[in-house]
């Protein structure tokens, strides 16, 4: 097993020597040739930082590009059932279903900064050419042309999306104990006095099956609104902001951090 991993990454320094004319310079910063089992350690290493990824997969030496802002909280998705399965459509998620994540070596090839990720992204996409990376261009859509058959999928999941009971299920125990990013932890008494405003001062009647997520990355804690304008209150923004932040993530798939600090997730369902 030693010999064959060695191998591998190998394999993968080549990959990166044909690119460089000083190729010891962009060796990854640092390699789990068994991410599965070494979880917590990648936690420990990548907690709060932002860069570069790289998925190598053993058997074919197939590789995938991609970036976390922050680096962690992307890389604990693929460890996440639920993501796994209501993920298909990512041709990197399909592979680790196919061949399991004990047939993958993660790499970390740099770290970066919020303004930056992007770019260093786009420079791994460009120079290692990696197979799983279907869409040429890091962190955006630009140039790729949906189908009228996805547009017609996009507009049925804009006007009402709902987790299957089964998926659901497998997100709630994924998210018990520690894997529970409130693990341990308590709100402040201003978020608290917050809330419970936000509940006494309510004077409308929420939408049936909605709800907005939203996760502050300093502090870790994540709220859920029954509402768009509850959570645009909350966050001292607006209904058209918050939903123009969803029409994007649906067409591009991207959710980036408000204001550089809170993940926002719409959740729709059906009436």
């Amino acid at each position: 097993m030693y010999f064959k991993l060695n191998n591998l990454s190998r394999k993968f320094s080549t990959i990166i020597n044909k690119s460089f004319n000083s190729p010891s310079s962009y060796d990854p910063v640092k390699t789990y040739y068994e991410p599965k089992n070494e979880r917590e350690q990648i936690r420990k290493d990548n907690n709060g930082k932002v860069g570069v990824y790289v998925w190598q997969n053993k058997i074919n030496n197939k590789l995938y590009v991609g970036s976390g802002d922050p680096l962690y909280l992307r890389l604990s998705d693929y460890y996440q059932s639920w993501y796994l399965k209501s993920k298909k459509n990512l041709y990197i998620v399909r592979s680790l279903n196919k061949y399991s994540m004990n047939n993958f070596i993660l790499h970390i090839m740099e770290y970066s900064d919020l303004d930056n990720v992007i770019k260093c992204e786009q420079k791994w996409i460009d120079l290692l050419k990696p197979e799983y990376n279907l869409n040429p261009t890091a962190g955006n859509s630009t140039g790729f042309k949906f189908s009228d058959e996805s547009k017609d999928k996009l507009r049925v999941l804009a006007t009402g999306r709902r987790h299957t009971e089964e998926v659901k299920n497998l997100m709630s125990k994924n998210r018990q104990g520690i894997n529970n990013s409130f693990f341990n932890k308590t709100h402040t008494p201003e978020t608290i006095e917050k809330l419970k405003n936000l509940a006494q001062n309510r004077t409308y009647v929420p939408v049936k099956g909605l709800d907005v997520e939203i996760t502050d990355l300093e502090t870790k804690i994540t709220t859920t609104t029954s509402s768009v304008r509850e959570a645009a209150k909350l966050l001292n923004s607006d209904i058209k902001t918050l939903l123009r932040r969803e029409k994007t993530q649906l067409i591009k798939g991207i959710n980036k951090p408000y204001k550089n600090r809170y993940i926002i997730t719409i959740n729709r369902g059906n009436n």
